[in-house]
């Protein structure tokens, strides 16, 4: 090849580079879709997760804890009543109690009661910022000898038989009056091992659910099954002695110092029971949602509801939410961080310049929401896998800039798949 040949080559492939740098189209936000497969990252190891930033952050009550700005999250749930003699029956009267029933429980988390005694610092938030939707899901079983079973789990196995999808949202068992005392299934993992034998779901994939017992659909219905979903959210009773109760450990993460105090005694329980009354510097009885107590409107904590929000992201709980919940707050990353766990988010997540998010677990994305890598800012997918929680979401979205010498001296942002990291059912 001669020498004007190889100078006429070199100046093509100058011009090239040069027009890659400075060229427009890097300036666009670009979606990035990876093309393999990979089964879902089912990482159940939360309760013994050693990674500081998962300790630091995203176990963390506080982490979790809303803001006015926080959406609602919509809990779908089903109401599932066995028929027989002593039962609630299948009339419009009784679906109407039922619909009424519902109404009064979501009252209690939309509108907060003020503490009996309050704790100085400790903001009263008004509202949980969680729902339950029925939706019409109300189920009779007819024909059957299960209005005398008190095991939610043989009800939800013949619910199964009948239409098993009806196992994606939180069942509520009802059957004949006066059988047994309501309870609930907790959401896995557990982060404080609890005195006695309370049941608990085994792993993040686990139905959960209350069963109660009941004749008629009443407000004492209402205060009992919002008890119990409180415990379906991660939350113990606030008195003691019970089956499972909060820690008095204030050198415990999961201790409720803005229920308890900064620095309890050894008994730091309430008063509880639905026969509690409350009388002021006489008796410790409360208006606390998890005190057991007959109250018109109750109390949570701050970091009780955060401790609900937190269940909701990475407890098995979250599966019931609806996949159209979505917070328009951006979930900003600005350090360096690794994900080794199991999360669901609501709302997008933003990598800001510099930081590199290194994931090694599973992320659940709403159908809204989208992964934003700035420039300069890395996602690695380290065997890791983001999926959606309903059909699709909007998938990973890298920040060029419209600055051409900027563009010049600094990298946009950039996504790594490696191990078999996987992005799934993002949209193109």
């Amino acid at each position: 090849m001669n020498t004007n040949r190889i100078l006429q080559l070199s100046i093509q492939l100058f011009l090239f580079v040069v027009l890659i740098l400075f060229s427009g189209f890097s300036g666009d936000e670009k979606n990035v879709v990876s093309k393999k497969r990979l089964d879902p990252v089912d990482s159940d190891n939360t309760n013994l997760n050693t990674n500081p930033d998962y300790l630091n952050r995203y176990k963390k009550i506080e982490t979790y804890i809303p803001d006015e700005n926080t959406a609602i999250k919509h809990i779908k749930i089903a109401v599932n009543i066995f028929t027989g003699p002593g039962t609630i029956q299948n009339t419009a009267t009784s679906i109407d109690a039922i619909n009424q029933m519902i109404e009064w429980l979501n009252g209690f988390y939309t509108n907060v009661d003020s503490a009996t005694y309050p704790i100085a610092g400790v903001p009263w938030l008004r509202d949980t910022k969680i729902r339950f939707d029925l939706d019409h899901r109300i189920f009779f079983y007819e024909g059957t000898t299960l209005y005398n079973n008190t095991s939610q789990y043989t009800l939800e196995r013949h619910i199964a038989t009948v239409d098993s999808s009806r196992l994606d949202n939180l069942n509520i068992y009802i059957t004949a009056g006066g059988k047994a005392s309501p309870y609930s299934i907790p959401p896995y993992p557990r982060f404080i091992l609890k005195d006695g034998g309370d049941i608990t779901s085994s792993s993040l994939y686990a139905n959960q659910g209350v069963y109660i017992s009941s004749i008629t659909p009443s407000y004492v219905n209402a205060q009992t099954l919002a008890h119990e979903l409180g415990h379906c959210l991660d939350l113990f009773h606030t008195y003691n002695p019970s089956c499972c109760h909060e820690t008095c450990n204030a050198s415990d993460p999961e201790y409720l110092y803005d229920l308890f105090g900064a620095n309890p005694p050894a008994y730091c329980w309430e008063g509880g029971g639905f026969g509690c009354k409350i009388t002021l510097g006489t008796n410790t009885c409360t208006n606390n949602i998890m005190g057991g107590n007959n109250m018109l409107n109750y109390y949570f904590s701050p970091m009780q509801i955060g401790k609900m929000h937190r269940a909701l992201s990475i407890k098995s709980v979250r599966k019931y939410v609806k996949e159209n919940t979505y917070n328009a707050e951006k979930f900003e990353i600005d350090q360096n961080e690794t994900w080794n766990f199991d999360i669901r988010m609501y709302s997008d997540i933003v990598i800001k310049r510099g930081a590199v998010l290194t994931l090694k677990g599973k992320i659940l994305m709403a159908d809204q929401g989208a992964i934003v890598i700035k420039r300069g800012a890395t996602l690695i997918v380290d065997g890791g896998v983001i999926t959606s929680t309903g059909q699709t979401w909007q998938g990973i979205k890298t920040e060029g800039g419209k600055n051409k010498m900027k563009r010049f001296f600094e990298k946009k942002g950039e996504v790594i798949f490696k191990n078999g990291g996987e992005v799934k059912n993002a949209r193109e």
